[in-house]
């Protein structure tokens, strides 16, 4: 854990370097940074919360004094993962005035062909009249912030694995950094939401009405959806109030931690799926990303995942295969 505040700090302080020069270092800056702080700890304090009865009953599987012995990580993990989500959301901010949008028609052709010829709202927006969205959406908002704020921190206090957590950890770090940072400005786009707003036209007229007769549009995800956009359109992107679709962070998070669940159980492994399936589902219905920015994501974190197992295996392996062939009988003829 120690290592992996290190390398947020080294992150944060890389965000807020390109931010400065990008958007100029100025007192209005400073404070923002301030309050973005007391706002993700306060993020962190409620996923906590949500957490309590986990966290109670954490000394009677690992023991009191691992307990104890965990408290050092998890500060750690704490102020890594609080610091993690302001170095990303400055950095986010600035996306557009590094690499302006550019990807959007080639992701939204790329979607339609990929499915047959219907956009994948369409598809989605059909199936969302036989569920009950209204109890679903909260699943994109609130229970998803919990694994996106405080994954860090569930493995800090209850993971006795050590090469899982180390595994683990670097998963995270990679659908922050790599996917939402790299890989975002490679892919510099605004959404199926946004696309209209962004190149004029009616391409996306449809998932307005949808999402106007859905009631989504009245909705806090609607409210966001609107902040984000003003944001940008007054100011080039509110610090803090980022747009990026490619790829989808959120689905990458959804994948990531359904993978934590299948390792930790088993008997986890289908509310993970669930919950990854469900993330999915909302982030093409509600017009955040392209159904493609959640398939990279999951193919990207299952990828990470599947390389980082087999090098962890491979180091645990070798060392017991090297003890084997120095522990053989030597025979003589």
């Amino acid at each position: 854990m120690k290592r992996f505040f290190r390398i947020v700090m080294v992150y944060v302080s890389i965000s807020f370097a390109i931010t400065a020069i990008v958007r100029d270092l100025t007192v209005d800056l400073i404070a923002l940074a301030g309050d973005a702080t007391v706002q993700y700890a306060s993020w962190l304090l409620a996923a906590s919360i949500i957490l309590l009865p986990l966290f109670l009953i954490v000394p009677f599987i690992i023991g009191r004094c691992r307990v104890v012995s965990n408290i050092r990580l998890a500060i750690y993990a704490i102020l890594g993962s609080i610091f993690l989500q302001i170095g990303f959301a400055f950095l986010k901010s600035t996306f557009p005035m590094i690499v302006p949008f550019y990807a959007d028609p080639s992701l939204a052709n790329f979607d339609r062909w990929l499915h047959g010829g219907y956009g994948p709202w369409e598809l989605a927006h059909w199936v969302g009249h036989y569920l009950p969205i209204d109890s679903l959406l909260p699943v994109y908002l609130w229970v998803w912030g919990t694994p996106a704020i405080a994954l860090i921190l569930i493995i800090a206090v209850t993971d006795r694995d050590d090469a899982r957590t180390k595994r683990f950890v670097s998963l995270y770090l990679a659908c922050w950094l790599v996917l939402g940072n790299v890989i975002a400005l490679a892919g510099s786009s605004v959404g199926p939401v946004y696309y209209d707003a962004l190149l004029g036209g009616d391409r996306f007229a449809g998932l307005h009405a949808a999402l106007a007769n859905s009631g989504v549009a009245n909705s806090a995800i609607g409210r966001i959806q609107h902040l984000l956009w003003n944001a940008y359109a007054e100011t080039g992107g509110g610090v803090g109030l980022g747009i990026s679709a490619f790829p989808s962070v959120h689905v990458g998070i959804a994948a990531l931690t359904a993978l934590y669940m299948a390792e930790r159980s088993r008997w986890l492994l289908l509310p993970g799926l669930v919950f990854l399936a469900i993330t999915l589902f909302l982030s093409i219905y509600t017009g955040y990303h392209y159904a493609v920015d959640g398939y990279f994501s999951i193919l990207f974190m299952v990828g990470m995942w599947f390389v980082l197992r087999r090098v962890t295996l491979t180091e645990l392996t070798l060392p017991g295969l090297r003890a084997t062939q120095n522990e053989m009988p030597v025979t003589t003829q």
